[in-house]
């Protein structure tokens, strides 16, 4: 399933992308914010196999690890994660956050 493989992928990067340590992670300021950058903006209008998503994984205590990223479909892999990635370790989400999840671990920003 795609979703494990996105979990999967969350934990292998994690240690070798920047990270940010926020209270109450905010879905504009957090997420919408990071893929926002012109750069970032760019590369996703040049190429159709690339997408914007996050990766949510509830810790089970009530914290939360994310990472944002580029990610393209056609290599199964991360573009440029050392530029193109972040992760976000958060001890609660905003009521947006939670519903643009809702039940998903991973979301595709458009």
């Amino acid at each position: 399933m795609i979703v494990s493989f996105f979990i999967e992928l969350l934990h292998t990067i994690w240690n070798f992308i920047k990270h940010i340590i926020v209270g109450i992670l905010n879905f504009g300021d957090h997420i919408v914010n990071f893929f926002k950058n012109p750069n970032r903006l760019r590369t996703l209008k040049h190429d159709s196999d690339i997408m914007a998503t996050t990766i949510k994984e509830n810790l089970g205590n009530g914290n939360y690890n994310l990472v944002n990223c580029l990610f393209d479909k056609s290599t199964e892999q991360v573009v440029e994660m050392e530029t193109n990635a972040q992760g976000i370790e958060a001890s609660g989400i905003d009521e947006q956050t939670r519903s643009a999840f809702g039940d998903k671990d991973m979301i595709v920003l458009k």
